[in-house]
């Protein structure tokens, strides 16, 4: 922004006349609102629009604002911060707990557990387990039911007719690739 824009007289703006777009505007604001607002207004607020919105005046609030929101942003983390950290803690004192109550039950008992007894597979008729095909991601069928049956184009002569809704159409088979004789 020049300096000149920065100096300029916004009361010569004032003392023109409404134009038409001015009138129609002011028009269509009563329309739509019930308000009827003052036509003089209407013209400044919309020849002054840009001029405000560049203005040194709201580029400092404009700053001031995202900073402010900033500072929210960062006060907002820092809270989320210390509550997961909290949760953490209070989640690393139970699991410290559950692992001292276990410990305290694995003391050795009286009397030992007894051995099992390991049966040993004859080597002819133990069989490798098959092995199996890794899975494959089949992709999640996508919503085709409005590519399936489209509804009809709507156009000039627009009946009830048109509101039903096309055939879907003929899926046919492909013909088996064509392969080399071995």
């Amino acid at each position: 922004m020049s300096k000149a824009e920065n100096n300029r007289d916004y009361t010569e703006l004032a003392a023109k006349d409404a134009t038409e777009l001015h009138k129609n505007f002011a028009a269509w604001i009563e329309e739509k609102t019930g308000f009827a607002p003052d036509l003089k207004t209407v013209q400044l607020a919309v020849t002054l629009r840009m001029s405000f919105q560049a203005s040194p005046e709201n580029q400092k609030h404009l700053a001031q604002r995202k900073a402010e929101a900033a500072a929210a942003k960062k006060r907002s983390a820092a809270l989320k911060k210390a509550k997961l950290e909290a949760q953490l803690a209070k989640l690393k004192a139970d699991l410290d707990k559950v692992e001292t109550d276990e410990a305290a039950e694995e003391m050795p008992a009286e009397t030992p557990a007894p051995a099992k007894k390991t049966v040993a597979a004859k080597p002819e008729t133990a069989k490798a387990p098959a092995r199996r095909r890794p899975a494959t991601k089949k992709a999640a069928p996508a919503n085709t039911q409005a590519v399936k049956n489209p509804p009809a184009p709507v156009g000039d002569d627009f009946d009830a007719d048109d509101l039903e809704e096309r055939p879907a159409p003929v899926k046919r088979a492909r013909r088996p690739r064509a392969t080399a004789a071995k």
